[in-house]
Formats: C-alpha cells, structure tokens, sequence
C-alpha cells in the first residue's frame, strides 16, 4: 500500500516532549548531529564509555547506532548498549559504507542477527549490500545498484523484518509492505558530509514521539529533504547553504511544513 498522508503533528510533538537520542557517533560528523537533533527540538546525548551503557540507555528515549567510524572499542560499546535496551527503545541503524569492506558489512550483519532494529536508514547502495544484492557504492556514496530502490528496500525490510528508510533521488521507506517515496531532494543535501547521519538521529526522535515506524520515518525523511531544498533556493555555497539548513530545522514547525507543501515548496528544484 503507498502511504500518502503523514502524521505531520509528530514535528510539534517532538519539540514539546524533547524526547532525548543516544547516539553512537560517527566520529566524523557527531557535532552536525547533536546541532541537528538541537535545532528540531530534540536532546542529543553521546557516549563512548561501554560502562555508562545501562546509565545512557536509562535517560534515552531512542537510539541511533552509527557504523561510520566503527571499530572493536566502539564496537564493545554498541554491544552494551544494545544489551541494555533489552527492546525498551526504538533503535535506528545507519550502516555506513557497508558495502566498502568486508570487516563493516560482516559487524553490519552480525549486529542484525543478534538485536532488533526498528528502522535501518541507509542509501542505496548500504542497503542493497544489506540485502545481498550487488552495489557500486563509492566510499559513503551511493553508486549503482540491482533493482530499483522500491524493490531493494523491500526486500531489505523483508530479509530483517523491519522498516527501511533508503535515501537517494527518490526516498523510499517501507516495512516490506506499505511504501512511501519521496521525490523531493536537494543537492546540497548529497555533497554535504553528515546529511546520512543527521537523518538517522532525526529519524529516531520521530520514532521516539510517533507509534508507526513507517510514518514517522517517512514524515521526518520528508521534512528532512524539504528543509534542505528551502534552504538551498538562497545559499550562495554549501557553507552558506548549512548556515540556513540548520535554521530551517530549528523554525520547522507543523504549520510551517503544511503551508510549505500546500505551496508547492516541495517542488524538486533547488535552483
């Protein structure tokens, strides 16, 4: 079933309720993604001691698991606080470049087998590889995959029996049934390092305020493209361009984001 209506008041629910994301970081890109939780409302917390899991996991209201700079302390860490959570929290996995080595694909799918992740959020190439199907990803860039996006989201959400929120061109989240795609993209969103990681954490406030995985994800991916296409309509560069990216996230609001769509603003056309 193609999902058409969004529940657009989980924007306005996670500023009121602050619900608090524990974040394993990409070390590369952990300031993006606490300035991004910030400014949408929400409350980024960070570790990297696995003796703090039970402590961290106890404040957190969701959780992002983040393999960009993965390695066997991180790890270790990952692995306490999984254990931890026991299922108490929605847990969002970004499985960064999987497809670039055998060593993060390998933890990837271990990590899959042993513990249940509500949405896995990657682009095309991370989650065909998850699926077993054949990628060309370029470092952390998506590059040629087998099949269409529709087709390889599905049948990674059917391989893990959980949501996929797959990002490219066109977005696509599904739990191997109802399927939503978002056209809308800006290309500032693709050439800035961290976008990937700050749609992850994002997608795990939305999981922690909304009850449908699939909707919630598909509203913030949505909200998420739309923030950087408004913003890239009036950016010079991509400095420029990240300045209003961040204060588009922090004026989103439900009413903002209806009035944007109903006016077109979702038009995919940053120019």
């Amino acid at each position: 079933m193609k999902i058409t209506n969004l529940p657009i008041p989980l924007i306005d629910r996670v500023r009121a309720q602050n619900p608090v994301v524990l974040t394993v970081a990409n070390n590369v890109t952990a300031d993006k993604v606490a300035d991004a939780l910030s400014a949408s409302g929400a409350s980024p917390i960070m570790s990297q001691a696995p003796e703090e899991a039970p402590a961290m996991v106890g404040l957190a209201d969701a959780i992002t698991i983040n393999l960009g700079t993965i390695d066997q302390a991180q790890l270790t860490l990952i692995r306490a606080i999984l254990d931890a959570n026991a299922g108490r929290c929605p847990v969002v996995l970004d499985p960064v470049a999987v497809g670039s080595s055998d060593y993060r694909l390998t933890i990837a799918k271990r990590l899959l087998a042993d513990y249940y992740f509500t949405v896995i959020r990657g682009n095309a190439s991370e989650i065909a590889s998850l699926a077993g199907l054949t990628a060309n990803g370029h470092g952390i860039d998506a590059g040629d995959v087998q099949g269409d996006p529709v087709t390889v989201a599905k049948r990674c959400a059917h391989t893990y029996h959980t949501c996929v929120l797959l990002t490219g061109p066109t977005d696509v989240v599904t739990d191997g049934q109802d399927v939503f795609t978002n056209p809308t993209r800006a290309n500032m969103l693709t050439v800035n390092v961290g976008s990937g990681d700050m749609l992850s954490s994002l997608t795990a406030a939305y999981l922690a305020v909304g009850d449908n995985p699939v909707t919630s994800s598909a509203l913030v991916a949505k909200a998420f493209s739309l923030a950087g296409l408004v913003a890239a309509r009036h950016a010079a560069g991509l400095g420029h361009w990240q300045t209003r990216f961040f204060d588009e996230l922090s004026q989103l609001t439900s009413d903002r984001f209806a009035a944007q769509l109903a006016h077109g603003k979702d038009d995919n056309n940053d120019e």
